[in-house]
């Protein structure tokens, strides 16, 4: 099972100099993959609830975000091997055409290791800034995938649906490699959708009893469609706690016992995210973490 780390490109750590340091580190670590997520706004008077928080606000960890597009060309120019993840990019607040460009981009420029995530998003006011509307979710994230492989695809393509238009057009550069598809969802219908249409899935830590069901529907899926069996990265939420409620929250020997569990279970990678677990958490904390959890990946 391949190790994963989650760059600080959100929160208090977030800035060039940590985000420079980690992803070199990681890099020499021997970490597989870079990772990080999107925020776009923090509202004032949020219409929407956060899903991971009791009062639904966002939690602090979480105010300041950084770009990650711009982030992980960034992470790229100071690495060479390590491979450059979003988990995720909210579809909700992207047109596909532009985003093609942006991600193709950024394949060329790092060598071909990029690794596309993407999500629906949850923020009705994010939603609405970016100038879209909430309905229709599925639909559209199945004409955004097949708009974004479009326009990776060598030679000329064009095309009309529900909610995008692309005329024949060419399309320069082309992704380096052919970057995988990973969708972030979690509803059974929704994670049919990624069997059919994505190289993978991207689970945040649900426990094994509940992950594991959702995987075989993902499977049967990919295979009706006729297509490979998708890739399984979960994103796991470190949280040192003394209340276990979540897999990878806990005790150093916990998070290492359910790192082994995910991985008997056959999960292809976890990536840590070490971001989320506590707004006092300092740059030497972070590192002192980091370089734990490599040791824990030998």
């Amino acid at each position: 099972m391949r190790l994963g780390l989650g760059l600080p490109s959100i929160g208090h750590l977030a800035s060039p100099g940590f985000i420079s340091s980690v992803a070199r580190s990681a890099e020499a670590l021997g970490y597989h993959s870079l990772w990080v997520g999107e925020r776009l706004l923090d509202p004032v008077k949020p219409r929407s609830r956060y899903p991971g928080t009791r009062d639904g606000g966002l939690p602090e960890a979480m105010k300041i975000a950084y770009d990650p597009i711009t982030t992980l060309a960034f992470a790229a120019a100071v690495t060479s091997r390590i491979t450059l993840g979003t988990s995720v990019l909210c579809m909700l607040l992207h047109n596909p055409v532009v985003l093609a460009k942006q991600l193709a981009t950024l394949d060329v420029l790092s060598g071909g290791r990029l690794r596309a995530g993407l999500g629906q998003g949850w923020s009705l006011d994010e939603i609405e800034a970016a100038g879209n509307a909430p309905g229709g979710q599925g639909r559209r994230s199945e004409e955004f995938v097949t708009v974004l492989r479009g326009l990776w695809s060598a030679g000329r393509t064009s095309y009309t649906g529900e909610f995008f238009t692309v005329p024949e057009t060419a399309f320069e550069p082309t992704p380096a490699s052919s970057p995988p598809i990973y969708l972030g969802v979690y509803a059974p219908r929704a994670v049919e959708r990624a069997g059919r249409l994505a190289d993978g899935w991207l689970p945040g830590g649900l426990p094994l009893e509940m992950l594991l069901p959702l995987r075989d529907t993902l499977f049967a899926s990919a295979r009706k469609a006729g297509r490979p069996e998708p890739e399984v990265i979960v994103r796991a939420n470190v949280r040192f706690t003394g209340t276990r409620r979540r897999p990878f929250q806990g005790t150093w020997e916990q998070v290492a016992a359910d790192l082994a569990a995910f991985r008997d279970a056959g999960v292809d990678e976890v990536f840590l995210d070490f971001v989320m677990d506590d707004p006092s958490l300092t740059e030497e904390g972070f590192v002192e973490r980091m370089e734990r959890a490599a040791r824990m990946g030998e």
